[in-house]
């Protein structure tokens, strides 16, 4: 039966929500975790906060950026089940897990060196020494957070089944905050352990979550037709590579430049920094919203693609697109009238100490309001172009938006210009609004002829 247009909008912006909502409620509980792992090393001392804090992030900076080349097993997934390939999934799922292990080697080797960034910022030999055993203690987490929990989260929508995010990421989150606090403070019979404690109970948690999701997966009726036979396809490990290590890149140059910009904000002292770190919270908060759409649409361009049905895949891409973008309008609306009151989540507002950061932050988060349109349509177009196999191109677009141009306009507008904080941030606006034009130009070039859809994407 052919499809109307609008009934077919309708069917598939419910596919997207399916999809979006479970992923994006999963990422809010992944931050709840570091905000719990915040509040409770704070209460030991300031030094076991940064070291702890700063520590954690650079953990799952990493790790996360090189999971992210994951994604391209959940977009060949997807491109079968539209094709009704069904037998041939099983070897993508688990030729997946070598292309996790060998992400393993250079994730290991880069977390190995991060004391070498604190030595850069010039930080004491003990912080750099406490900061080095913390992170050995969390190495043992990196193979769960690569193979095991990462690798579940990218399959799961593929394969349909984001709801078990909701039913496992939730008790992680507890589990994690009962741990830590356990290892931390010595509760219920668990040796004190302090700072050390949290990247115990870190760890921990991430084996148990990596055991959960693999575990309920596998126990699924409607899902083993996806996950077994048990086969190894070492053929297959090139075109995830090819496609994952693009967006392995792409992924590692937006992350960077915030990072890039967190110590560059610290040069504008401690009020510039807070405040920037109140902007760059809140904004990774509200991004999480496109993150899940843009995901969902990676999932529904492949499948259509997988169909031969490229009509529906460019729709499916704009629909994203839109939804994407009216999301992130209604939520920068938001920001934009209610600054202060956000602020006041993160400070006291009332306190006459805090009046400078106060003033800053109110700025920075007008900018951010400014760009929430931006940031959800180039997350949910690369998204999209991801469905159609195309990375390189876009990989390109990110290293030139990210830095060519956000990063060298911070830097003339913070620095030459003097507007400080606010110049950083709104070089790094002007860096995602030219990302968000390219990308959404190069998937409408790319789904003008359907011809040209079906050649690069089966290519």
């Amino acid at each position: 039966m052919q499809l109307t247009q609008p009934t077919f909008l309708k069917k598939e912006l419910s596919a997207i929500l399916f999809i979006t909502i479970p992923i994006a409620f999963a990422q809010l509980c992944q931050m709840a975790m570091g905000v719990t792992d915040t509040i409770l090393l704070g209460q030991v001392d300031k030094e076991t906060l940064a070291i702890g804090g700063f520590t954690t992030q650079l953990f799952f900076t990493i790790c996360i950026v090189l999971q992210s080349s994951l994604s391209s097993a959940a977009i060949l997934i997807a491109e079968y089940i539209g094709s009704k390939r069904i037998s041939q999934i099983s070897k993508i799922y688990w030729t997946t897990y070598i292309f996790g292990l060998i992400l393993c080697i250079p994730c290991f080797f880069l977390l190995k060196s991060t004391n070498l960034i604190l030595i850069w910022t010039g930080e004491s030999q003990n912080i750099i020494v406490k900061s080095s055993h913390f992170m050995k203690i969390l190495l043992w987490g990196m193979p769960p957070v690569l193979v095991g929990t990462g690798l579940i989260r990218v399959v799961l929508p593929a394969f349909n089944a984001s709801k078990i995010l909701l039913q496992i990421t939730p008790l992680t989150t507890i589990i994690n905050a009962l741990l830590n606090a356990a290892f931390i403070y010595g509760l219920w019979g668990a040796p004190k352990m302090g700072l050390y404690g949290s990247a115990i109970g870190t760890t921990i948690t991430l084996w148990i979550s990596t055991i959960l999701f693999i575990g309920v997966m596998h126990c699924k009726k409607d899902l083993k037709q996806y996950l077994y036979p048990f086969k190894i396809d070492l053929s297959l490990l090139w075109p995830l590579m090819r496609l994952g290590l693009p967006i392995c890149i792409s992924s590692a140059a937006e992350m960077l430049l915030f990072l890039a910009t967190s110590f560059r904000a610290g040069l504008f002292g401690t009020e510039a920094l807070a405040a920037h770190q109140i902007a760059n919270s809140f904004a990774t908060f509200t991004f999480m919203i496109p993150l899940a759409i843009s995901q969902a649409a990676n999932v529904r361009v492949s499948y259509w693609i997988g169909a031969q049905k490229p009509i529906f895949a460019k729709k499916t891409g704009f629909l994203s697109i839109g939804l994407g973008s009216i999301l992130m309008g209604l939520i920068g609306i938001i920001i934009f009238i209610f600054p202060q009151t956000i602020v006041s989540l993160f400070i006291d507002i009332h306190s006459s100490n805090n009046q400078s950061t106060i003033e800053i932050a109110i700025i920075l988060l007008k900018i951010v309001a400014l760009f929430q349109v931006v940031d959800g349509m180039q997350g949910v177009a690369m998204g999209a172009l991801r469905g159609l196999k195309d990375t390189s191109i876009p990989m390109i677009f990110a290293l030139i938006s990210y830095w060519g141009i956000g990063y060298t306009l911070s830097g003339w507008l913070a620095f030459q210009l003097d507007y400080k904080a606010s110049g950083l941030w709104a070089g790094m606006a002007i860096g995602l609004a030219v990302i968000a034009v390219l990308a959404t130009t190069r998937f409408y070039y790319m789904t003008y002829h359907p011809s040209r859809i079906m050649q690069r994407a089966l290519h």
